[in-house]
């Protein structure tokens, strides 16, 4: 019966993608029965095969329910005038010739007291957005920014899922592992503060001729008693360190709550926005402003992710991870070490399509390289975290890519060159190696 369920979940899908024209389910679709085929060339029978894809599909349980909680959690924000509220007193107190630097720094702040770069992404980040396309600012250039800072989070808060993933395959302290980053993440921090800062100065959040705060007023109740409720409850149950989807659920029924009592709205309504997102303002000046979330709009990451999952399970078996193993053991110093960590994160960012099956896989092929090496745990750790972390950020087939992408509405792949913060992070840290250290041998 599982793997009739499979095979009918794996139709279901491929239907879904060619329906929806969606390219990049298309393409890893086609990497997954690629490999198929040569799994079966390699005598495993398609009962193996199947059996290896469940195992591993599973894997996407956990994600898939975030990613629900994440789509829901934006409708109802954006109902309850949680969102349109963050907009209209960023409008009024961000200085506008600083917005994309003041965009980095927010999204920094509340992605490390969150732990969640998709919760931060789905909050904040869609608010960032929102001013600045009122105010007429490159959004892929603001999204760049909004990446960048909720990966700043997603690497180094104590209560990032990914940070405590890391500690936990290294078998460190998670407050060592923080402590190990900090050295790595100053320089990266201030040169992207900087290059923001820079950049500007050339993008200035145009608020002369906008009516936006006046058009928020007239359908939102904008009372600061009420609308910011959702934000409160997600960042004490953060600070509390309980789990991130219970937060999130509790956040989605205080925000339906704030929308039903405060805003008006019905609970049949809250209910359309949650799966299928908030559209109200169609045909009017909010329409391309205040909008997005829903279940629905968490369809195409789901499908990649399940794949993805899939295709791991099809690589375990032709023991490809193996074969990367033994082309990455012949190093001589620290600097070709690292050098090698990277290309490895690369490789399993795009394969794995899922930030931690990206990390899992990383640290199962280097972790005994680094082991005869002498090289200590927490130093493998931070390896880790500047390679497999932030790789997957600007990896276009990656979720850790593609999901915060599709919650801002923008490119996954223009918006790569500007998240600087995410370049910068693997890239001073092989220059330490190689420069710093000397190249010193091992």
């Amino acid at each position: 019966m599982k793997k009739i369920g499979f095979l009918g979940l794996l139709g279901v899908i491929l239907f879904y993608v060619f329906y929806t024209k969606f390219t990049l389910g298309l393409i890893v679709i086609g990497v997954y029965f690629l490999f198929v085929l040569l799994s079966l060339k390699k005598k495993n029978t398609i009962d193996s095969i199947v059996n290896v894809s469940i195992e591993y599909s599973k894997k996407s349980k956990i994600v898939l329910m975030v990613f629900m909680f994440v789509g829901a959690l934006t409708a109802s924000w954006l109902a309850s005038g949680t969102i349109p509220g963050i907009i209209y007193y960023g409008i009024k107190f961000i200085n506008p010739n600083l917005f994309i630097f003041f965009s980095f720094l927010i999204t920094s702040i509340v992605a490390f007291f969150l732990g969640s770069s998709f919760g931060a992404a789905s909050t904040i980040g869609v608010a960032l957005m929102a001013i600045a396309r009122s105010g007429n600012i490159d959004v892929n250039i603001v999204g760049a920014t909004i990446i960048s800072g909720i990966y700043f989070g997603d690497r180094w808060s104590p209560l990032s899922s990914s940070a405590n993933l890391v500690a936990s395959l290294t078998g460190i302290d998670i407050y060592t592992n923080l402590k190990n980053m900090i050295k790595s993440m100053i320089v990266p921090y201030i040169l992207t503060s900087i290059f923001y800062i820079f950049l500007s100065k050339n993008y200035v959040l145009n608020t002369s001729e906008s009516n936006l705060l006046v058009l928020l007023e007239d359908v939102y109740n904008i009372d600061v008693r009420f609308i910011f409720i959702p934000v409160i409850s997600i960042i004490v149950f953060s600070l509390l360190r309980i789990n991130v989807r219970k937060s999130m659920a509790v956040s989605i029924v205080l925000a339906s709550i704030v929308a039903i009592f405060v805003q008006g709205e019905n609970i049949l309504k809250i209910f359309e926005y949650l799966l299928l997102g908030f559209y109200k303002f169609k045909g009017t000046s909010l329409e391309t402003i205040i909008k997005g979330g829903g279940i629905k709009s968490m369809l195409n990451a789901s499908a990649l992710i399940i794949v993805s999952c899939s295709l791991v399970g099809v690589f375990e078996q032709l023991n490809i991870l193996n074969y990367i193993k033994a082309k990455i053991q012949n190093v001589k110093t620290r600097g070709e070490l690292f050098r090698n960590t990277i290309l490895v994160s690369i490789i399993t960012g795009i394969v794995g399509a899922n930030q931690t099956i990206a990390v899992i896989m990383t640290e199962q092929i280097i972790e005994s390289v680094y082991d005869d090496k002498k090289i200590e745990r927490k130093d493998l750790a931070k390896d880790i975290e500047n390679t497999a972390i932030v790789i997957p950020a600007i990896t276009p087939t990656n979720i850790a890519c593609y999901v915060p992408c599709t919650m801002l509405g923008i490119s996954n792949v223009q918006f790569i060159p500007f998240a600087v913060y995410i370049w910068l992070i693997p890239l001073c840290t092989y220059i330490y190696y190689r420069f710093i250290l000397k190249n010193k041998e091992f």
